[in-house]
Parts: C-alpha cells; sequence; structure tokens
C-alpha cells in the first residue's frame, strides 16, 4: 500500500516504541505503517468520530492486526489510560485542537513513562513551539515535507524540563534552518507571502496599522525575511 508522503514522514519522526497512540487515526494506516517497519509493537487508534473508527477498524482486520491495534472512539487522549503507551502521533489537525487535547489530558503526556509526542500541524506551528518551551518538552527534531503542492510541517517533541527554543523566527522550526533543509526556501516563501499580504490588507487603515497586532505581523516579516536573506 501507497501511504503517501505526509504520512511516510509522520512515521519516520516515530522513535521505537512499545505502544503508541494515533490520535485522530481516520484509516488507522499509520498505526499498520509503523507495525509493517517495526517500530511499535502496539497501538491505539482513536478517533471521535464513528465514521473514521468504522474505517480503521476495516483498515485493521485488513491487515490481520486485530490483536496489535485496538480502536477506540473518544476525545483526543481520553481514550489512553495513564501509563498505558509511551507516545502519541497527532497529525493533519490545527495546533489550537491539539493543544486543547493536551490541555483535557494532562495525566496522560504527564506520566513518566510517556516519552513522545510527534506533530503535524495544519496550522499554527508557533503556537506548539511555545507550548514546548512552556511545557518543559524540548523540539527534538522537526521536517518538512510536500504532498499534492503542500507544504506540511512535522515535530518531535521529548520531555526536557528548562528546555528553550533557540530559533529566532517562531513561525520556522529553528531545527529546519539548522539543517539547511531543502523545503525551508519555499516554506519562508509561503510565510513571507502571508504576512506581506495580512500587512497590506492592514495598510488600508489608518487604525489598524496604529494596532499592535500590525507590529507584530511587521516584526514576524522582518524575521522570515532575514532568515531568506541569511540564506541568499
Amino acid at each position: 500500500m501507497n501511504f503517501g508522503p505526509r504520512l511516510e514522514a509522520v512515521a519516520d519522526l516515530v522513535p521505537s516504541c512499545h505502544t503508541l497512540a494515533d490520535v485522530g487515526t481516520d484509516h488507522a494506516y499509520l498505526p499498520v505503517l509503523l507495525l509493517q517497519q517495526g517500530k511499535i509493537h502496539n497501538a491505539i487508534a482513536g478517533d471521535v468520530v464513528p465514521g473514521p473508527c468504522d474505517a480503521a477498524w476495516h483498515t485493521v482486520r485488513s491487515f490481520s492486526l486485530e490483536d496489535r491495534i485496538s480502536v477506540r472512539q473518544g476525545s483526543g487522549l481520553t481514550v489512553v489510560r495513564p501509563g498505558e503507551v509511551e507516545a502519541a502521533v497527532m497529525a493533519g489537525m490545527g495546533a489550537e485542537t491539539m493543544l486543547q487535547i493536551l490541555r483535557d489530558s494532562p495525566e496522560v503526556w504527564q506520566h513518566p513513562s510517556f516519552r513522545h509526542l510527534i506533530l503535524q500541524p495544519m496550522s499554527d506551528s508557533e503556537r506548539l513551539r511555545h507550548w514546548a518551551e512552556t511545557a518543559g518538552w524540548a523540539i527534538v527534531r522537526e521536517d518538512l515535507v510536500e504532498e499534492g503542492g503542500r507544504l506540511y510541517e512535522l515535530m518531535h517533541l521529548s520531555p526536557d524540563p528548562g528546555w528553550q527554543y533557540t530559533g529566532s523566527c517562531w513561525e520556522v522550526g529553528e531545527d529546519l534552518v539548522h539543517h539547511n533543509h531543502p523545503l525551508l526556501p519555499k516554506l519562508l516563501e509561503e510565510r513571507c507571502a502571508k504576512y506581506r499580504h495580512l500587512l497590506e490588507q492592514m495598510d488600508r487603515s489608518p487604525r489598524a496599522r496604529a494596532s499592535e497586532r500590525y507590529a507584530t505581523y511587521r516584526t514576524i516579516l522582518e524575521q522570515l525575511e532575514a532568515l531568506e536573506n541569511g540564506r541568499k
């Protein structure tokens, strides 16, 4: 089965562990891929919607993995008992949804045996970098992958109290800059275009130009342009 570049990139970030939770599993393709790779022994595939859970069960049965993958319907990490998994994946959802899931189940990710968060946000990745610093989780690695003409950001986080983000811009992962990721120029181009557009829209209103948000957007654009120019 062809799982696609995005899902394969997510799987690449998952470290070897015994049991993993796949939050918002949809068809449970990721647990199947990780089991095929030998990176995990068991998985909990959770989804809040009945339809995806039915699709996940169909996938699990078609690969004869009923004894390795447990499909559970419920919200976020509430389907997981504290100490039951060492890692969790949240992919294909916005950062705010991920943060709400974490707020709802601190007993799961704060458990001593829980060591890895693999995140693939669809938006607002900077909010996850801020969360990592305040929550005592280090960003171990970041990655970018392109699928269907769209860029996807990925992060691997592990507990590290006192860790601080060293990047000059929260919008773009420092690990991507440090390793000179081949897709970084495209990401910077997209981010710069986004903030130029926002500023152009706000320029039409004197009140908007005088706002704190305008100043924030201007600062972010300057940071992004500095990264972009530093690569030329």
